[in-house]
């Protein structure tokens, strides 16, 4: 029943969200703003993180680092949802500070590499903030589909549930069951978006439950199989603007799941893609068990996205370059 109220709890504030942002006019995603990974044609409230956060609140019941650093990444992200002036480098900042803070919890130190390396304790501090930021943007930048960056999240949560056991267990419910709250709301009719602080939250959240489980006798490398589709984008796509002579970060419409919306339309993408990486995970669980199934793992998912990724960019009709009028 606790866990339920949690669902509820973030659907009722999201709910009240919409209205108060359509009514006062803040932290919308508007139709009329010409953003390259745009896909939307309606106004639409981009601080569902919220509702999120709240209900994520509820259920873990405690007062410590771990929210507080959660809190701290999540009001970096919302507050650029709502005024929109954040630089980079400040959310950023943000995140490193708030990811710390977490640390403080004695919880979350990605010392053992192994088969390849132990980390000193200083090296294992600023790997372990760097990678946890790392999933906060990775999460990020698949918020391009309705459901998409919330469905992953709630899916790697429920991987987390299903492998793990007490703390880290109840924590991943808690996540998964506030994002659901969301994710009815966001899919499949985007009636409001995730958001960065969203995105940076649940990211916040999953980077650390995974470090955390490397503390606990699981390999630093299964979180690399659970994140795969999300850290991967980001690296690919960073490889793929530098052949082209583009700005690492530059935003762009070509992503994985840009060209799929160009196929198949927002939902119906978002939930191919949903499938297939549910799928995913669940060989990952439950045929992986040691650090080099993980690594194989992650290197078949690699393989396996540029296949996909190479027949889709054939496929397509229209072709969608940087600056093209898609959604957020």
């Amino acid at each position: 029943m606790q866990y339920i109220m949690l669902i509820l709890i973030a659907f009722i504030i999201d709910l009240l969200v919409i209205f108060l942002s359509r009514y006062m006019h803040i932290g919308l995603d508007l139709a009329s703003k010409s953003k390259p990974q745009k896909m939307h044609y309606i106004s639409t409230p981009r601080i569902g993180g919220i509702g999120i956060f709240l209900a994520f609140g509820v259920g873990f019941g405690d007062l410590n680092w771990i929210i507080l650093g959660l809190f701290i990444v999540f009001l970096g992200g919302l507050l650029e949802d709502l005024y929109d002036f954040i630089r980079p480098i400040y959310r950023l900042c943000i995140q490193i500070f708030g990811i710390a803070l977490m640390l403080f919890s004695g919880y979350g130190l990605i010392s053992d590499l192994s088969p390849i390396l132990t980390l000193s304790f200083y090296a294992s501090i600023i790997f372990s903030i760097f990678g946890i930021c790392g999933v906060c943007n990775a999460l990020n930048i698949i918020d391009g589909l309705n459901g998409l960056s919330s469905g992953v999240a709630m899916l790697v949560l429920g991987a987390i549930f299903y492998l793990s056991d007490g703390a880290i267990s109840h924590i991943a419910l808690v996540g998964l069951c506030a994002s659901f709250g969301f994710f009815v709301l966001n899919f499949p009719l985007g009636k409001i978006f995730l958001g960065d602080g969203g995105a940076y939250f649940l990211g916040a959240l999953i980077g650390f439950l995974l470090a955390w489980m490397s503390n606990e006798g699981f390999s630093a490398w299964l979180g690399l199989a659970l994140m795969i589709y999300p850290v991967w984008e980001v690296v690919f796509s960073i490889i793929r603007r530098k052949l082209k002579g583009a700005k690492a970060m530059q935003p762009d419409s070509l992503h994985l799941h840009s060209l799929l919306f160009s196929i198949m339309g927002n939902a119906k993408a978002s939930l191919c893609l949903l499938i297939l990486y549910g799928i995913y995970l669940i060989l990952v669980v439950n045929l992986a068990n040691s650090a080099s199934g993980y690594m194989l793992a992650s290197l078949i998912f690699i393989l396996c996205y540029c296949i996909f990724y190479y027949f889709l960019s054939r496929a397509k009709t229209t072709p969608l370059q940087t600056g093209t009028s898609l959604q957020r």
